[in-house]
Parts: structure tokens; sequence; C-alpha cells
């Protein structure tokens, strides 16, 4: 869903080389109703669900995730994010610059830090306030009404991008991709693929302190 939105995707094109990867060998689903449920209902954020966006390197080391389903407003902040990533930590052949290693962990400090701000924000102002900067309109014939019970999502989602990027802040190393594909953050067992070949989520704990 997040994916299918015009400016989602031309920022993903202008600033990545996107791919797709199933877990499950040949796996196709052409069945929409969770996806219905989703974006009809008051989901605003689903986040740390089976599906994972990753930012690497030519190499294939991660400097950033995301799980789950976000709207295209809080998603494109990822996304900024990551292209910010990309310029001060990395250089023009992406391999990190003297201090590219702290530069990442200082970014994703302040966002943390940002998005913590806005989670108390958040708590503060009314449902009506909250929800007027997403502009969900339809999604293959379905459509999304705002109510009340979208700010518990919204919520949700913003806490679990500032355990999120807590835990990033942290980093000693850059993980490989296959370190972290199956096991990120919060990451459950969760997955719409069949068993067979399709390998399943661990998922991390909350960082200390989150």
């Amino acid at each position: 869903m997040t994916f299918s939105d015009a400016r989602i995707a031309e920022q993903v094109t202008s600033n990545f080389v996107a791919a797709w990867v199933n877990r499950g060998p040949g796996f196709h689903n052409e069945d929409y109703s969770a996806e219905e449920w989703l974006f009809a209902g008051e989901m605003e954020a689903y986040p740390t669900q089976n599906i994972c966006t990753f930012f690497l390197t030519p190499e294939g080391m991660v400097f950033h995730y995301v799980a789950g389903y976000l709207p295209p407003e809080t998603f494109r902040a990822e996304l900024d994010l990551a292209a910010a990533l990309r310029r001060t930590a990395f250089d023009g052949a992406m391999k990190l610059k003297p201090g590219g290693l702290e530069a990442i962990r200082d970014l994703h400090k302040a966002e943390a830090g940002r998005i913590k701000d806005r989670i108390a924000e958040t708590s503060r102002r009314s449902w009506q306030e909250v929800v007027r900067e997403f502009t969900h309109e339809t999604y293959r014939g379905f459509r999304h009404v705002h109510g009340e019970k979208c700010v518990a999502t919204v919520l949700r989602g913003d806490r679990y991008r500032a355990a999120l990027h807590h835990d990033w802040s942290e980093i000693r190393v850059l993980p490989a991709l296959d370190e972290v594909r199956l096991d990120y953050l919060y990451g459950n067992s969760f997955t719409e693929e069949p068993r067979r070949g399709a390998a399943r989520i661990r998922g991390r704990h909350c960082p200390a302190g989150e």
C-alpha cells in the first residue's frame, strides 16, 4: 500500500535501487483481504510485521530498515533519513567515510529524539488534529475513514520508530542483511506466505529503556 503512492515510488527510484524478495520461493498473494483490513480500518500504522524495508550498501550491509505498514506521510520521513544517511556517512562509492559510523549513530539518535517529541505532542492533541496530516484516499477500491482510534495506531507506529532509531543509535558495526532480515526489532513469526520454503521471523526485543 505504501509503495503504491506515486510520491513514494518517485522518491525511492530517485534515490535507491529497489528490489523485492519473498521468503517463500514462488509465493504470490492475490488475496487482498489483509490489505483491506489495514487500509479501510483504523490502522494508520501497523509496524513490526512480516514485511520489512532494508536500506543497504552495494555489499549488502544494512544502514537502516523499517518494518511493517506505515502510511506514505510517515514512510517518507524514513526515506528522507535513509537518503541523509547515505549522503552523510558514505562516499560516492557507498563506502563508509571516516567517522561515517558515528554519523549514522548521530542521525538515528536525532531522529529518535524528534519522534519522541512528536509522541508527546500527539498525546496533547485532539484526534482530528492528529489525523489531519494523513491524506489517505482509496486503495484498490478500499476507502479509509479517519476516527478516534486511529490515534492509537499513530502512536504505536511512532513508538516503534523511536525504539528502532534508538537501537540504531547504539550500533558498533553495520550488520549484513543475513544478520537482520529474519531477526529485526519487534519482528514476529507471522507471515502470509506458506510454511513450505518460507523462513520464519524471530524478532528481537525492545532496546533497554524504551
